[in-house]
């Protein structure tokens, strides 16, 4: 009798075993299949990861329903697509389309003023934000510069920007880099900060050097501190310290040292910044502009 109850037992805690298998082995791939099924479905994101993976730009049109107004900015963005299409793609995305509800929300368009075109850079970043009645040349001038991208991407991520403008011809270069340096290793300010370099002689940072205000031939390597939405804060030339460049975000964001006067750093919650809404929508972080308001020396 024992004999036959072990053997029941080991009977029992098999088919309990199989039976938990089957469960766990469903719930993938199911799982699985959603999550394909989201790709296979939306336009949007495919089109985003066709774009990335050429290294193209994307332009999106949103719109919810057909009146005038979307055909004629259709047919704006459709002239305007065509002239830049060997390095940017196109498509059109209506907000009502329950299939492109995931990347609606991620970009934050959900509430905008329709139609709306979204420009998208190869690495994601948000580089233009057009409501309409928008022209063809805000969205052929809306391709940025490498480190304009690159400063967005990280703006957009809620980070401050530390841009580090040298080349062989700057003087003070390492002494310039060692609060860089100093600053980003702090486990205070590690994951809230970004380091990019720029040479201020490249072509394809023109762009950016106009921007910024910075003289092409400059003497001596600057650090210039961005905060978002992309507003330069700080220039430093020549040598810079930790505490220099931790006063420099500490005086712009009232009284924190990360972004919003936050005092503790680190990425915003939920990743990529969203679109907002102030007197038409355009993306949260835009290029950066304007001179700096400080110098650090």
């Amino acid at each position: 009798m024992r004999g036959i109850a072990t053997l029941l037992q080991k009977v029992n805690a098999t088919r309990l075993a199989v039976m938990i298998l089957a469960v766990f082995v469903v719930a993938v791939v199911a799982c699985g299949t959603l999550v394909a099924k989201e790709k296979e479905t939306s336009k949007a994101r495919a089109a985003v990861e066709r774009a990335g993976a050429a290294q193209k730009y994307l332009f999106i049109f949103f719109y919810n329903g057909e009146d005038e107004q979307t055909a004629a900015m259709r047919a704006v963005f459709t002239r305007a697509t065509d002239k830049v299409s060997k390095k940017a793609g196109r498509v059109e995305i209506n907000i009502t389309d329950p299939l492109e509800a995931t990347i609606i929300d991620e970009y934050g368009v959900r509430a905008a003023p329709m139609p709306l075109v979204l420009a998208i850079a190869p690495n994601g970043a948000i580089t233009g934000g057009f409501p309409a009645p928008f022209e063809e040349k805000q969205i052929i001038d809306s391709f940025a510069t490498p480190c304009t991208q690159a400063s967005l991407k990280a703006l957009q991520r809620n980070r401050v920007v530390l841009l580090c403008i040298q080349n062989q011809r700057t003087g003070l270069n390492d002494a310039a880099m060692k609060g860089v340096q100093d600053f980003k290793s702090d486990p205070n300010y590690v994951n809230a900060a970004e380091v990019i370099t720029m040479d201020t002689a490249d072509p394809a940072e023109a762009k950016l050097v106009g921007l910024l205000g910075v003289d092409p031939k400059i003497a001596e390597a600057m650090t210039v501190c961005l905060v978002p939405p992309g507003r330069p804060v700080a220039r430093l030339s020549g040598a810079t310290t930790k505490e220099m460049i931790a006063g420099s975000f500490k005086a712009a964001s009232g009284g924190g040292c990360c972004p919003g006067g936050s005092k503790t750093c680190g990425p915003a919650a939920g990743g990529q910044a969203q679109a907002k809404s102030a007197g038409g929508t355009t993306p949260a972080q835009q290029p950066p502009q304007g001179k700096p308001q400080g110098s650090g020396k």
